[in-house]
């Protein structure tokens, strides 16, 4: 069994349940069969002390996360000096720990490249000759997003790229724009986002309406997931049919927004808001809908689309980023970006026709893909070549 160091940039913490889900649940499934350690750090200004440290222990995993102060005042370049110093006190702290009650890992595995996580994982290497690989989840490399993080941040974060042991991305398309970029080793694998095994296993909700169910789980950034989009087209849609209704499910900065428009277009009838779901309960509304609705502007691999091929359910997406490798005619329909006639003709499309898909093969593709199983695999595959390298 060996131990492995997570060091994640984004995780699960007291301010955000959702942030990084996706990088706990590599953890969970990595810790079957290694000794998984989480150490993240978060900034906070609820914070009472300097540095506060929580230690939680949650299906095999050890997790360490750290808070430090943060201050809500900008002031001319003392604020970005201060962040950057107790964000380090706030590593050097967790790192102490760790090695304090674990000692030192095997090798390292960072998640979500960032300046100080890479600086942190080199130094490491070089004070204490332990490797590091890196999983990238970050759409930050995605050329539509237009992000420009400085010269000085890409020199090192490319550097610390090159002197890690494997790099390992959630979409083939996040792959290629990272190399694009300047960010890859020898060792580059394509390694997707979990699907918890519940996902997959018999219905546990079934429908209470003779309406066809389309939802949309989403973080409520319209300008990445473009809820407006959706909502638009929907209120085109009632204007041809009036046998659906659409779940808008989740919570984030625009929801506010969203909820006025929905009242503003008077789609009260035709959109419900749930909320923020998690677990089984998120479980039942991928269970009762008939199909799943994405119109993001850009994604790396859209959890989304996976955990509703999970439940065997089709998918209607805009062909962004790591999507089209996840959808071909058997699993769902492409959208062209930002195209709210195509959204509109294919969501008329699919409530025709979405008793046509077999529900058995998506959820058989599904699990090829995405389950506990497969991803475990297959970085039990990549962990054994960076033992070995």
């Amino acid at each position: 069994m060996n131990y492995i160091l997570f060091i994640a940039a984004w995780y699960p913490n007291r301010n955000d349940s959702m942030l990084g889900l996706f990088v706990q649940r590599h953890a969970e499934v990595l810790s079957n069969k290694n000794k998984i350690i989480v150490l993240n750090v978060v900034s906070d200004i609820k914070n009472k002390k300097l540095i506060e440290i929580e230690n939680t222990i949650s299906k095999n995993v050890d997790t360490i996360i750290v808070y430090y102060k943060k201050y809500n005042r900008e002031v001319f370049l003392i604020t970005p000096f201060l962040k950057l110093i107790y964000s380090l006190i706030a590593y050097l702290k967790g790192i102490k720990l760790v090695v304090k009650k674990f000692g030192y890992p095997r090798f390292i595995h960072l998640h979500v490249l960032t300046f100080r996580t890479g600086v942190l994982a080199y130094i490491i290497k070089i004070m204490k000759g332990i490797p590091y690989v890196i999983t990238e989840h970050s759409s930050y490399y995605l050329p539509e997003k237009g992000v420009n993080r400085g010269f000085i941040w890409e020199f090192f974060t490319r550097y610390f790229s090159k002197k890690s042991q494997g790099i390992t991305a959630v979409s083939e398309y996040l792959r290629n724009a990272m190399i694009k970029k300047g960010f890859f080793v020898n060792t580059f694998e394509v390694v997707r986002n979990v699907v918890p095994d519940y996902f997959f296993r018999d219905y546990i909700a079934n429908k209470n309406t003779d309406k066809i169910i389309l939802s949309n789980i989403t973080c409520f950034d319209d300008s990445v997931k473009n809820i407006s989009g959706i909502v638009k087209t929907i209120g085109k849609l009632k204007e041809i049919r009036k046998d659906f209704i659409l779940y808008l499910v989740g919570d984030g900065p625009d929801k506010k927004k969203i909820e006025t428009m929905v009242n503003t277009m008077n789609l009260n009838d035709f959109i419900l808001f749930t909320g923020l779901l998690e677990g089984e309960e998120l479980l039942k509304i991928y269970q009762i809908s008939d199909f799943t609705v994405l119109f993001s502007y850009y994604e790396t691999m859209a959890v989304v689309i996976a955990e509703s091929m999970a439940c065997g359910k089709p998918v209607v997406a805009s062909g962004v980023g790591g999507i089209p490798e996840l959808i071909n005619s058997s699993t769902g329909l492409l959208v062209r970006p930002g195209d709210e006639d195509d959204l509109l003709n294919k969501i008329n499309l699919m409530i025709n026709d979405y008793k046509n898909y077999d529900s058995r093969y998506i959820r058989e593709y599904a699990y090829n893909l995405f389950s506990e199983k497969a991803i475990e695999e297959q970085f039990l595959r990549f962990y054994s070549f960076v033992i070995n390298s």
